[in-house]
């Protein structure tokens, strides 16, 4: 996830930087490869239902739709210079449909358990709660580059659609969580260690909007 945003946005910056593409390209490949990899090695341990049980594990459920999205994405921006523009084509509107369908799953159903499931302390908010609700706005960011390409009339406008209503999906479901992560800096003593950077994260959200 984070590797293919890295692509993403350091092809996005003045070409006046020399290499930068170049550099852009491996880590996009790097990102593609890991996500491959990790998949696979993810689903052959057959532990979704252990870790969809334990209330910190069920929160990076939104992390595998975000990565494909931003890989999807990657092979619009980056991919085309290798494969040709049709075949990104294809790979972006296969990864982002499995991303943003993924996405969709991930933003009900850990939210779903986090309420009938799993039991929280009233400090156990922390940033990770994010991770599950803010794919729909990833698929708004990363569905916005395949409107142009998508067929002229009704189906351009579904997608288009489709992707203003992920980011109110996505952007009302943040807020609730970060009212939550608000309470919880206000009413409880600040976090220490493993969760500290869990709290940049909704900077970061708020700053790649």
């Amino acid at each position: 996830m984070g590797t293919g945003i890295v692509a993403n946005a350091a092809v996005t910056l003045p070409r006046s930087f020399h290499g930068l593409r170049t550099a852009a390209m491996v880590v996009w490949l790097g990102a593609a490869l890991l996500l491959l990899l990790l998949a696979v090695a993810y689903l052959r341990q057959r532990a979704l239902r252990l870790h969809s049980g334990d209330p910190v594990t069920a929160q990076f459920f939104g992390a595998p739709p975000m990565a494909l999205l931003t890989v999807g994405s990657g092979a619009l921006l980056l991919g085309h210079r290798l494969i040709g523009l049709e075949a990104a084509l294809d790979v972006g509107w296969v990864l982002w449909s499995l991303g943003t369908v993924l996405g969709l799953v991930t933003a009900c159903t850990v939210p779903y358990l986090m309420v009938t499931r799993h039991r929280f302390a009233p400090d156990a908010a922390f940033g990770g709660w994010l991770m599950p609700v803010v794919p729909p706005m990833v698929s708004t960011a990363t569905g916005a580059l395949l409107v142009p390409h998508a067929p002229a009339g009704q189906v351009r406008l579904a997608l288009l659609l489709g992707c203003y209503a992920t980011l109110g999906l996505g952007l009302v479901s943040a807020l609730l969580v970060l009212a939550m992560i608000y309470g919880r800096l206000v009413h409880h003593e600040a976090p220490t260690g493993t969760v500290v950077p869990t709290v940049w994260i909704g900077a970061g959200r708020w700053a790649s909007r």
